[in-house]
């Protein structure tokens, strides 16, 4: 198996058949389950060090050169942006190089050409605005995913201060999966690297990923 923990701590890959986006700072139009997933997303909990996101997004994609070493995992080198688009990253992940809109979503995974402009919409959007859309992966694995802006972070990692968009994806079954979880990860203002993932599992079966922890960091 490709090693992906970058890219899935934040969205699985599943077989989008259904989907609806609530646009940035905007009332949710879909009625129903995915409202009441909206409800059930833990609150949003601003820290002291979280600024309010203004509109401007983060780097779409490191520099060539750019690398980042993680605990327990394969290091993420960066390639540079795709020739074909600039939010498109080409990432090498241990022996293996993929293209990921914004070094998150796999252009080959089911869902990308929907999970590409949510997190366009996401990146430019203001603190608490909210993405959001069902997944049907196979029986007993259907989802409502939504995906958050938590602000910008200045973190303090390795010895140096970093500004990060904090984007937060909650995941909740329906249909009998009972599965929910939050994972969140920081992507770097200036360098478009992400720096830094956590996963919390809530109820189901977990998933088997590990967090970001990185151990070098070369922009």
């Amino acid at each position: 198996m490709r090693a992906l923990g970058l890219a899935t701590l934040l969205l699985l890959s599943g077989c989008m058949t259904r989907y609806e986006f609530q646009q940035p700072g905007a009332v949710p139009f879909r009625t129903g389950d995915l409202q009441q997933a909206i409800r059930n997303y833990p609150p949003l909990l601003m820290g002291a060090n979280v600024h309010d996101a203004t509109g401007t997004p983060p780097r779409s994609c490191p520099r060539s050169g750019s690398r980042v070493e993680q605990k327990g995992g394969p290091a993420f080198d960066y390639l540079g942006a795709s020739p074909t688009n600039p939010d498109l990253c080409r990432v090498r992940m241990g022996p293996d190089t993929a293209e990921l809109w914004y070094g998150i979503w796999e252009t080959d995974w089911p869902g990308a050409d929907v999970a590409y402009p949510a997190l366009k919409r996401i990146f430019a959007a203001q603190t608490g605005a909210i993405e959001a859309f069902d997944v049907r992966m196979a029986p007993g694995r259907e989802y409502h995913d939504l995906i958050r802006n938590e602000g910008v972070e200045d973190m303090v990692l390795l010895g140096r201060t970093y500004r990060a968009m904090k984007v937060s994806h909650y995941r909740e079954g329906f249909n009998g999966n009972n599965y929910r979880s939050v994972s969140t990860v920081w992507k770097d203002m200036d360098s478009g690297m992400l720096i830094y993932g956590t996963y919390q599992h809530i109820s189901g079966v977990p998933e088997l990923d590990d967090p970001i922890i990185p151990t070098r960091i070369v922009p």
